[in-house]
Parts: C-alpha cells; sequence; structure tokens
C-alpha cells in the first residue's frame, strides 16, 4: 500500500475556514438544469502530488466540453488561477474560469480540530532507512495514514463529501488515492468514480501477479531491492510485507472501520482501496515501459506521465537560463517536503564535489532546503566544501525554483536530474529522457530507485548507507541517509568521469528512448480523454 501521510500536511493548510462561493453559470442552484455534463475532482492541495490533477484539468479547460469542480485545499487556488491563464494563452477561450468551480475541502466541520492534532508533525523527521531497517517506521506511519482521523472528523469529511456530490450531482467523480473518506463517499452513494493516481499502481498489482510473487518475484515495499528479486532477499522480503501489513489489525483502524460500518459505509476495510481498486478506473501516469513488468487489468489506464502545462523557461526564469547555457549542469533537487538536516547537507555537498573535481566542465543546479535548527552548521559546511565552485559560479544554490522542473529538465542543458525518488520527479525526469540518480528518502521512493537501475536509465545513489541505518522507533531521530563518498560515485557514474564513458553513455542512450515513447505516450491529452469519455459514458476510452 502507498499512503504519505506527509503529502497530506495541515500544516501548509490555513488553519480557518472560508466558504468560496462557486463561480460560473451553473452553480447557482443545486436544483438548475445543466447544459453539459460535469465532473468532480477531490484532491490535496499538495504541490508536486496534484500535479496529475492540474494536468488533467488543463486539457479539459482547452476542449470546453465538461464543467469542472474541485474540492481541495486553499492553497491550490493560486495555481489553479494561473492554469486558468495558460488556457487563455494557449487559446482563444478568454472565459474559461467559468468552468472551473472551487470548493474549500477545509470547509468539512472536522478539518479545525484535526489540523490542531496534527500541527506538531516535522517534515524532516519523515525519512527512514530501507528494508527491515526501516519497516517497523513504515508500519508505523502507514498506521498514522489510515488512522489519521479521529472517526468523527472521518465521517466528517465522508458526510461533507456526500453533500456536495449530491449538490453537484456531476457525471464522474475522481477521486485522490489517499482521500480514504471520499473513496468511501463515492463507493457507498454507488456514484461513478475514477481514481486519478500521481504514481504507479504496481503496489497494488504486484499481489494480484499469481503464485505468491509479492513475497519472492518483486521487492516488498520500501526495501529498494532489486528486480528481479535476489533470492537472499527474500526471507528479509517476507518480513517486510509482513510487517507492513499488521497495522490493518490496530486497534485504531479496527475502531475506526466500527464507527465506518456503523455509519452506513458499504463494507471494505480501510485502506483495502489501496492504488489499486478492483473494477474502478485507475489513471495512471506510468506505462508498462517504465514500470516493473507484470500483468495489468483493463481497468487500469496508463497514459505515460501526466505533466503540468508549464510556461518555457525562456519566459519564467530567463536569468536560470542564461545560467544553465553556461556548461551542462546536474539538476539536485529532493523534491517538496525534503528538509535537509547539517549532516545531511554535507555528505551531499561531498559528492557534488567530487564530480566537479572530476569533471571541470559540468556545474551544478542545487534547490536546498535546510532544515531550521541545524541550518546554520549546513550552511557552513557548504562553504567549506563547495565555496569557491559557489562563488565561481559553478554551483548555484536556490531555496525555490521559479521555473518549472519540468521546464528546466527539458531545456536541453540538464545531463542528470538528483532526486528522493517521488513519483512525480521520477516521471517528469523519464518523460524528460534525463539520466536520474534517486537519494531515496522515505516510502515508495526507494522504489522508485529499484525502477531507475532496473531500466538502466539511472543509479540508486544511497542503497548501501540507506541499508545500513539503525534507527531506534521508540526515540526516533530521522537518519542521515546519504554517503558522500557512495553519491560522488553514483554522480560519475551516471554523468561519467569524462565525455567518453561508455556507462555513462548507455545510460543518456536508454533514457533518452524511454523518453520519446513517454512524450508520444499522450499522457495528459490522455487522461483527459479518458475523463471526457466517462463523463459522457463512452465506452471506447
Amino acid at each position: 500500500m502507498i499512503i504519505f501521510p506527509n503529502y497530506w500536511d495541515p500544516r501548509d493548510l490555513p488553519t480557518s475556514t472560508v466558504t468560496q462561493v462557486p463561480q460560473g453559470p451553473y452553480s447557482a442552484s443545486a436544483n438548475m438544469p445543466t447544459k453539459r455534463p460535469s465532473v468532480l475532482f477531490f484532491t490535496i492541495s499538495d504541490f508536486g502530488y496534484v500535479n496529475v490533477v492540474l494536468a488533467t484539468i488543463y486539457e479539459l479547460l482547452r476542449r470546453d466540453q465538461v464543467d469542472i469542480h474541485i474540492a481541495s485545499f486553499a492553497p491550490l487556488k493560486p495555481r489553479l488561477e494561473s492554469l486558468v491563464q495558460l488556457v487563455k494563452n494557449a487559446t482563444d477561450k478568454q472565459t474559461a474560469e467559468s468552468g472551473l468551480h472551487f470548493h474549500n475541502l477545509a470547509d468539512f466541520p472536522g478539518f479545525a480540530t484535526w489540523a490542531a492534532q496534527s500541527k506538531d508533525r516535522k517534515k524532516a523527521d519523515v525519512p527512514h532507512p530501507p528494508g527491515r531497517n526501516g519497516a517497523g517506521r513504515v508500519a508505523l506511519l502507514t498506521l498514522k495514514a489510515l488512522a489519521i482521523m479521529e472517526p468523527e472528523q472521518y465521517l466528517s469529511l465522508f458526510d461533507w463529501s456526500a453533500d456536495l456530490t449530491r449538490k453537484i450531482d456531476p457525471a464522474l467523480v475522481v477521486v485522490d488515492p489517499i482521500l480514504l473518506p471520499v473513496h468511501d463517499m463515492a463507493r457507498t452513494l454507488g456514484r461513478k468514480y475514477a481514481v486519478l493516481h500521481p504514481w504507479s499502481v504496481a503496489d497494488g498489482l504486484i499481489p494480484r501477479q499469481g503464485w505468491w510473487a509479492e513475497y519472492w518475484k518483486y521487492p516488498a515495499f520500501s526495501t529498494g531491492f532489486p528486480y528481479p528479486l535476489p533470492w537472499s532477499k527474500i526471507p528479509e522480503n517476507i518480513s517486510c510485507y509482513l510487517v507492513s501489513k499488521q497495522c490493518h489489525s490496530h486497534a485504531k483502524v479496527q475502531a475506526l472501520n466500527q464507527a465506518r460500518y456503523a455509519h452506513g459505509i458499504k463494507p471494505d476495510p480501510l485502506g483495502s482501496f489501496t492504488p489499486f481498486a478492483e473494477g474502478v478506473p485507475q489513471i495512471t501516469p506510468s506505462l508498462p515501459v517504465i514500470d516493473l513488468p507484470m500483468s495489468i487489468p483493463p481497468n487500469v489506464f496508463d497514459c505515460g506521465p501526466i505533466l503540468v502545462a508549464s510556461p518555457p523557461i525562456e519566459t519564467s526564469d530567463p536569468d536560470l537560463l542564461h545560467w544553465l547555457k553556461k556548461a551542462p549542469t546536474v539538476l539536485v533537487s529532493l523534491g517538496t517536503h525534503f528538509e535537509a538536516y547539517a549532516e545531511t547537507v554535507q555528505e551531499q555537498a561531498v559528492g557534488i564535489r567530487i564530480l566537479l573535481d572530476a569533471r571541470p566542465d559540468i556545474q551544478v543546479l542545487w534547490k536546498l532546503k535546510p532544515e531550521a535548527t541545524s541550518e546554520k552548521s549546513g550552511l557552513e559546511s557548504l562553504d567549506s566544501i563547495l565555496g569557491q565552485a559557489i562563488q565561481d559560479g559553478r554551483v548555484r544554490i536556490e531555496g525555490w525554483l521559479k521555473a518549472d522542473p519540468v521546464a528546466i529538465l527539458s531545456s536541453g542543458h540538464i545531463v542528470c536530474s538528483v532526486h528522493h525518488g517521488g513519483a512525480n520527479s521520477y516521471f517528469e525526469a523519464t518523460w524528460a529522457g534525463v539520466p536520474q540518480i534517486v537519494l531515496a528518502m522515505w516510502y515508495d521512493t526507494f522504489d522508485y530507485a529499484t525502477r531507475v537501475e532496473y531500466l538502466g536509465i539511472g543509479a540508486y545513489g544511497n542503497r548501501e548507507k540507506g541499508r545500513s541505518c539503525v534507527v531506534d522507533n521508540d526515540n526516533y531521530v530521522a537518519p542521515n541517509l546519504v554517503d558522500g563518498e557512495e553519491f560522488g560515485a553514483a554522480l560519475l557514474r551516471v554523468v561519467g568521469p569524462n565525455r567518453e564513458d561508455l556507462e555513462a553513455g548507455a545510460i543518456k542512450k536508454k533514457a533518452a528512448e524511454l523518453g520519446e515513447v513517454c512524450r508520444r505516450s499522450g499522457g495528459r491529452v490522455r487522461s483527459a480523454d479518458i475523463v471526457t469519455g466517462l463523463c459522457f459514458g463512452e465506452a471506447d476510452i
């Protein structure tokens, strides 16, 4: 099961609820006759996670065939406004916003209590080791995700989403995979619905491959083991798989299940939706050629990377483009949620130093968000290890990138993307045809490291360090999962110790080939085709 409590983070949301009155000609009254079908999206507002929703909505707005309602949190509103402007710029539809209606998900009555209970979570403490050393932590965090709300809050969101759905009466509900109460609502009300995933649904399909393949053939969730699974790893793989399932019998989950059933929710054990639900259309950004080999049922629609429409880097950050043109560039960006402790900053800097010393023709763009309490120490490490390179302009450090990552990756100047293994980062780099290094940090990021190595498009840059970390689950402190020497070796392997390196050349060629396949796959256009087809009841989607 893939569940990410750090993605659904109430600290990123306003603590007060502000009712947003839906705009447009079809939202004044629930009884007003509509001229065309509508689709209702439910999603969280996490920056990278929600990109598949925004990308699909962009294409739907361009077509102007359905009304679009989106229930999410307030931080998404500025991005929706930017999306509308992009549609206006790309088409002659100057009234694109009239078909888009926002509903504040924070309006459900239990939101304030839930947000207050979750306010002390610290993003920098999410990282954990892979495999057996991290299995206990994965089970604990999965429990927190399954029982992320008390029963009263869970049922409050269920009722709120049900009322909104009845009021709008959409032709289709599109559900975020981790909004469990909304899944319950759609099933219990018997609505036509689909699940739009930001990740591969492989974790939900692997147990359906038969012959107990989840135990002996496929790496268990969050292990980072190679595929096919080495025989020597089977005992640990089985153990990790079983530990990850223990949370389903926890008292908190059982209590929430009892409350759900008593509320009239259609019986189905909490969390059994996984990233795959039997008989429900599953829209994903994956493709068979960029995933592990497996049998895929007909209700899974692999669209290829579903990427947001973004302005070119020439307009979004011309200064950065000018700098990128100076030399082949390695992009280091470990995701929206990653906050680096000083030790991790230091080890990343050591790896970058190894690359710069071997390849004087290379420069590095590093998106870095230090953890607040250790920021001073981390910056001191940067100065001692990379100070001259920073002064000379070979290393450029940014707290946030103004240009969209896709625009940077597709600029033609990026020779390697170093990321944390988040699904969004993986699909963006794969689509762009850029070799990758994964510094895996948590949950499924270890699984995407496995894919990168299996496909031959990059390297798992912290496997040995991650495997060697031991943590105390009773007094948990997030470990440093990066070793500078190991990271530096991965950089030299993927970028090459010189321009003629054969292994780096093979990685570059394979990444470019898969990029071509991804760019021909349809992506957001295909996703919009499926949503539109479901809205209009078309069989051929």
